[in-house]
């Protein structure tokens, strides 16, 4: 004979039961920004090295600036979308 379950049981897709439906909220194309950023930054820390030129050289910081901008930004927009994956796997630059 079989038992019905009670309305108390809970089961694994209770919805009382919190979910974590990050892979519903993922954007690909927010990861793929934040390592063209990186890449970016890097790249720049490089030339940064190699440039002879006052005026070039003032041109990379800003353009560092620029990058570690939209660095922060992209992290926060991860981080209001409750992103933790990408979050963990892009630490904030020191």
């Amino acid at each position: 004979m079989l038992q019905t379950p009670s309305k108390t049981t809970q089961t694994l897709l209770s919805p009382r039961i919190p979910r974590d439906n990050e892979h519903e909220r993922y954007h690909p194309e927010l990861e793929e920004e934040l390592k063209e950023c990186l890449f970016c930054l890097q790249r720049n820390a490089m030339m940064f090295d190699l440039e002879v030129d006052s005026d070039l050289i003032e041109q990379r910081i800003y353009e560092r600036q620029a990058l570690l901008c939209r660095y922060r930004y992209l992290l926060a927009r991860a981080r209001e979308l409750g992103l933790h994956t990408i979050l963990k796997k892009y630490q904030p630059l020191g």
